[in-house]
């Protein structure tokens, strides 16, 4: 009754699998590593459409169930809605072998223009004019806010995986609209970075070396840590954390208003840390945000597509 394959999800995450594919086949001696990114690619393509169907008959309980089984199936259960967060990873961190695969005669090409449109909005560069707020106190706080965009991503995930009445309807709107959204939100934002590849003021050392560094004790070095190993530079605009963040936001506030609230409350504060931490230029944050909104959209009108097919 209620088997599905593929969603409108599966199918977006194949058809950006596939077009991405296609432009590392393209441009196949300007981009490192291609033919593991094909490979990596190509087994995407087979995994995806080889799982089960969302809704299949072992997805739900039989009487009599052994606990063991049970926990097993619920744990598959919760990856097989789950994997499209796992995947935006590896699509975030493969941006790196190949942001520059158009542009090798000028790498970052966009960059200048961020620099120049927030210093027509601002009259300044923002991180500078931020820059006599930095102290101890106010580091931590946005290095918190800027940590809480994993809180928004995968605690808000999960929160909608298990309010949702999974067991009953293993493609439960409420759990759908939470993901699509925030999975759709993220692949409007990675699908501009090869074409506009820039990096954030943090890796312009000329600019860098007139601020005031920043000082913490947890959270601040903790961010440090782990754009030190998982940073990808290049991969500026638009920001993937505001995208996905906001793309989270929006899917939960129509079933999940109080858990909405609040990730709004922690994803308005990581926009402005952002650029407070100077990882991001202000324009960045725009621009994620409209990527979050399509993505919602994306998600709203695939699960209205649905709920008149039912």
């Amino acid at each position: 009754m209620f088997a599905q394959r593929p969603t409108s999800l599966d199918r977006l995450i194949l058809g950006y699998t596939a077009v991405l594919g296609v432009f590392i086949a393209l441009n196949y001696s300007t981009v490192l590593r291609p033919a593991q990114l094909l490979l990596a690619h190509a087994a995407i393509i087979v995994c995806v459409l080889a799982l089960p169907a969302r809704g299949a008959a072992w997805e739900r309980p039989s009487p009599g169930e052994p606990l063991p089984w049970t926990a097993i199936r619920s744990l598959l259960l919760y990856l097989r809605h789950m994997y499209p967060l796992g995947l935006v990873i590896f699509f975030f961190e493969e941006v790196g072998l190949f942001v520059n695969a158009l542009w090798t005669d000028n790498p970052y090409w966009f960059e200048p223009l961020l620099f120049a449109a927030d210093e027509s909005l601002f009259g300044g560069l923002p991180t500078v004019l931020l820059n006599p707020l930095v102290g101890m106190p106010q580091d931590e706080i946005m290095h918190f806010f800027y940590f809480s965009y994993y809180l928004i991503v995968l605690g808000g995930g999960t929160l909608a995986y298990l309010s949702s009445p999974i067991r009953k309807d293993p493609i439960a709107p409420r759990f759908q609209l939470a993901i699509a959204s925030v999975t759709a939100s993220f692949l409007f934002a990675f699908v501009w970075y090869p074409y506009l590849p820039s990096r954030g003021p943090w890796e312009t050392p000329e600019l860098m070396a007139g601020l005031t560094p920043f000082q913490g004790i947890v959270f601040t070095p903790w961010i440090e840590t782990i754009i030190a190993h998982g940073a990808v530079s290049g991969a500026c605009f638009p920001s993937g954390h505001v995208s996905g963040s906001f793309g989270m936001t929006f899917g939960l506030l129509p079933h999940h208003p109080r858990a909405g609230r609040l990730c709004l409350f922690l994803a308005c504060g990581m926009a402005v840390s952002c650029v407070y931490t100077r990882y991001h230029h202000a324009v960045d944050i725009f621009a994620g945000l409209a990527c979050a909104a399509l993505g919602y959209a994306f998600a709203r009108f695939t699960a209205q597509n649905r709920a008149a097919r039912l």
